[in-house]
């Protein structure tokens, strides 16, 4: 009778164990149809592309082609430029966004006067529509009627007026430093919040040990910063890889290729060239580019490298 009733128990509880992971299932189910249909589908369906010959011109895909595609968009010297210059702009933009960043969470986490209009006015460009700060600023950075080149030369500065997105040795320069602009907002949220939930034991205890404020800064709450200040950097470089809008818009990858990025090339050869396949290759190949980046942060961050 024992064994029964046991039996019995073992059996509801069981069915109870099932109909909370259905709930929870059924709960999940909304968000993973439209994650499947905005994510995985888009993503296995380039990949699958990425191995066959389409314009996109016609209803179905063309033959089989196999690495094909890869190796066109490899043999393509823009697509190396295009690497070069998306390197670079990770690079440079990474290390002045988040250094910038540090310094003015800092700033912020000490109180200065007017903290919250700055903290608010410094977060506003990260809610701006990259479509309109791009346009805005072609205007700025224009060479003749451009705001910059007009003030410098009213200021006597006129030596100072380049062309700054017509000139290839610049063009480059110029959009990292809207970008910085743009993204700094971001990381200094991240970093704002980082240093808010750290132990203030320790950063008295080291001002009580004879420290200033910035030996303070640097070697305690900096090295205590270190896995949110990770986390920053790996997400610059991820939004540096991917970068797209700002660079279509103020110069369309131009002059002379200086700022052309995987992500620029991949829509030249599906709209221009009408190389679907080639296109999704890129895609691949960047996609690819950005996971090892991000796995080999992720190590660091974890201290299994070095």
């Amino acid at each position: 009778m024992a064994s029964v009733t046991a039996s019995a128990a073992t059996g509801k509880r069981r069915q109870a164990n099932v109909r909370r992971h259905v709930t929870g299932y059924l709960f999940v189910l909304p968000a993973l149809v439209v994650y499947s249909a905005f994510v995985v589908y888009p993503t296995l369906y380039t990949f699958v592309l990425s191995f066959f010959s389409w314009t996109g011109m016609t209803p179905q895909w063309g033959p089989f082609v196999g690495f094909g595609n890869f190796t066109t968009a490899m043999a393509d010297p823009v697509f190396w430029t295009a690497i070069r210059n998306n390197i670079q702009f990770v690079l440079v933009r990474t290390p002045l966004e988040v250094g910038f960043a540090l310094v003015l969470a800092v700033m912020l986490n000490n109180q200065m006067r007017g903290w919250r209009a700055w903290r608010t006015l410094l977060f506003v460009p990260v809610v701006l529509s990259l479509v309109a700060v791009g346009l805005v600023f072609g205007r700025l950075l224009e060479a003749s009627t451009g705001v910059l080149n007009v003030f410098l030369t009213a200021v006597g500065l006129k030596s100072l007026a380049l062309q700054w997105l017509g000139d290839p040795d610049v063009a480059l320069w110029s959009i990292i430093g809207v970008s910085v602009w743009k993204n700094i907002g971001f990381s200094m949220v991240i970093i704002l919040a980082g240093l808010q939930s750290l132990s203030q034991e320790v950063v008295e205890a080291s001002r009580v040990d004879g420290a200033n404020e910035v030996q303070s800064t640097v070697y305690v709450i900096i090295p205590m910063l270190r896995p949110v200040i990770a986390i920053a950097t790996v997400l610059s470089v991820i939004s540096g890889l991917k970068v797209f809008d700002l660079i279509f818009i103020m110069t369309q990858g131009g002059p002379l290729y200086s700022t052309e990025v995987p992500m620029t090339l991949l829509y030249r050869y599906a709209f221009t060239f009408n190389a679907m396949g080639q296109a999704a290759a890129v895609a691949v190949m960047q996609a690819a580019l950005i996971m090892f980046v991000s796995w080999l942060q992720l190590r660091f961050v974890r201290g299994e490298v070095g």
